[in-house]
């Protein structure tokens, strides 16, 4: 019987020991966020765009979100969102938890490697009587941590948040692009990339 509590009782004993710790730490600091925005690329018609009202809605007052369109000669065109987040853990999420909400299927995720830099790739379908889009984001912190998993940006956050007692100023950037090709997307995705810093 002693045995089985055991267990039980050394994950209450640490638990307790955890949030004695947490309530008795001074005030977290706050970085600063990551001095980058959407690029002005060449060769593009760029066009600026608001935030939507959901998102305003939503997201935590110190959101920072920068929109623009960039359409190619030829008809093919990309829609670069860069959020940066603030002191909540709410300014930035996983995409896939809201792409559903918009009635778009998700496929053939993966990540690709373009410039050094990982992307997380999805196929979006809107149905028949709307084309197939190509979908990518990333994530960076103030220091240059960067990954496209959504789950090492969380561990990462959690271990500063925790151990080092302090609130990372996390980037995502998403493209929403008419191409949905490997080869088309990446090469947007280094231009723009190469542009933010």
């Amino acid at each position: 019987m002693i045995k089985r509590l055991a267990v039980p009782v050394a994950m209450v004993a640490l638990l307790a020991a955890a949030m004695y710790v947490q309530s008795s730490s001074p005030e977290p600091t706050v970085c600063d966020s990551p001095a980058v925005s959407l690029p002005d690329l060449p060769g593009y018609e760029i066009e600026r765009m608001s935030a939507s009202e959901a998102e305003l809605r939503i997201l935590p007052g110190d959101t920072s979100i920068d929109r623009r369109a960039y359409k190619a000669p030829g008809g093919r065109w990309n829609v670069a969102t860069l959020v940066i987040g603030g002191k909540h853990k709410g300014s930035i999420h996983r995409p896939e938890l809201c792409l559903p909400a918009n009635g778009l299927l998700m496929t053939e995720p993966h990540t690709l490697d373009v410039g050094g830099t990982a992307w997380r790739v999805i196929t979006l379908e809107g149905g028949i009587e709307r084309p197939s889009l190509g979908f990518a984001y990333t994530f960076f912190n103030q220091d240059g941590f960067r990954t496209a998993s959504h789950t090492c940006r969380i561990f990462r956050d959690v271990w500063d948040r925790s151990v080092h007692n302090r609130i990372d100023r996390w980037a995502m950037v998403t493209v929403i692009s008419s191409r949905t090709d490997d080869r088309g997307i990446a090469a947007f995705l280094d231009e723009l990339w190469r542009g933010l810093k």
